[in-house]
């Protein structure tokens, strides 16, 4: 009498087909743990597995900036905090757009960091006063290893006294590397680069700005305190092919010693570059909530983009575009007169000018303008006629 077939008896192949339909934590928690075979089946098929989408917190100490570093992401103090989305959650898209915390709470926060011979150490965070809950390395990668890194925040503070000051790291590309090395899959949709030290911005090595570039699935990228960032620098191409979110920003502690610090400029070139790219519902702030910080957009390059939106092969559906300049409503009128053909910023109440579109006259583009300290803030946005 033939036996009857049980999923012990299944070649791989159609044993694996099985496995990729079960929930994630059956199968790294349950179908991993039955036998040796199972184990390797899983682990060895990550690739095509569906992982757990997660969020790192990476937060850097840079206090010895005369000490030679490991340049694996192990070193100064780094340390890594793992969270999981649930991507059934309400919060899940808001949570990983803005480099927020994983919203599942099924799943405990892991830290990782490593001693100075670079071992790694991890704990399991605990909820109240109880201690935190040792892992192994051999078990921490293993979890690692499970994991489609897809949101990461860095937060890098350097503790340096003036004539020792490291003007430049490659802290970002290393801790890049150490994903890589570790985790099942990467791809990141989104980026928070912040700097916590007002005196020493945090600034990216070219072998940073390289990484930077690389990064053609980002969405999102938030710019927190990160006043000398050059997005024109030489060895940045910035990834805008898919970049829906760009936001430059200040925390309250810099908007309070903004007289002490460095700014890079945001010019027209920006609106050229993401222009080019035409995501769909891009939104894009340049410290629109600091009104001494003024960009140097002006009248010219805004009918430059008025132009490109209007020729586009098809209407480009924008969200806001934001930023203080100098320019004025009555030198934006005369830069439309000398620039653009008539009727290309026709005015309508309440500081606003609209365009609409070659091939579809229902849509529009819209300019507004309004009062922000000694600057005016411009919002650029797009909406259907009837509802501007």
């Amino acid at each position: 009498m033939r036996e009857e077939p049980t999923l012990l008896n299944l070649p791989n192949e159609v044993l694996l087909k099985v496995i990729r339909n079960l929930p994630r934590h059956d199968i790294f928690f349950g179908v991993a743990h039955v036998n040796n075979r199972f184990r390797g089946l899983v682990q060895k098929n990550l690739k095509t597995i569906r992982l757990f989408e997660a969020h790192c917190h990476v937060n850097i100490v840079d206090n010895r900036p005369l000490s030679k570093y490991r340049e694996d992401g192990t070193d100064p103090i780094i340390t890594y905090s793992f969270t999981l989305f649930d991507t059934r959650g309400p919060e899940f898209t808001q949570k990983r757009r803005l480099c927020l915390r994983g919203n599942d709470v099924r799943y405990k926060e892991l830290h990782v960091s490593h001693f100075s011979d670079s071992t790694m150490q991890a704990q399991f965070e605990r909820v109240g006063t109880r201690h935190d809950v040792s892992v192994s390395p051999i078990t921490t990668r293993t979890l690692l290893a499970y994991m489609n890194l897809q949101a990461i925040r860095f937060q890098v503070r350097k503790q340096c006294k003036p004539e020792s000051q490291r003007i430049e790291d490659n802290f970002f590309a290393d801790c890049l590397t150490f994903f890589d090395k570790v985790c099942g899959r990467v791809e990141i949709k989104s980026l928070l680069l912040c700097s916590k030290t007002i005196l020493f911005p945090w600034q990216l090595a070219p072998k940073s700005l390289i990484k930077l570039s690389e990064l053609q699935g980002l969405q999102n990228l938030i710019l927190e305190n990160m006043t000398t960032f050059d997005p024109f620098s030489s060895f940045l191409k910035l990834p805008t092919k898919n970049l829906a979110s760009l936001q430059f920003r200040l925390d309250p502690r810099h908007r309070m010693d903004i007289d002490q610090m460095t700014m890079a400029p945001v010019n027209g070139s920006l609106l050229k570059i993401l222009s080019s790219s035409a995501v769909y519902r891009l939104d894009f702030s340049a410290y629109t909530e600091v009104s001494q910080i003024v960009s140097a957009i002006d009248a010219v390059d805004m009918c430059f983009f008025i132009e490109k939106w209007h020729y586009s092969p098809k209407p480009w559906i924008i969200k806001g575009i934001s930023f203080n300049s100098t320019v004025t409503i009555d030198e934006f009128r005369i830069a439309v007169y000398k620039t653009l053909p008539p009727n290309f910023a026709i005015p309508v109440p309440y500081c606003r000018f609209q365009t609409s579109h070659r091939t579809s006259m229902g849509i529009v583009l819209e300019l507004a303008c309004y009062a922000n300290g000694t600057a005016t803030q411009w919002i650029i946005r797009t909406g259907y006629i009837n509802s501007c």
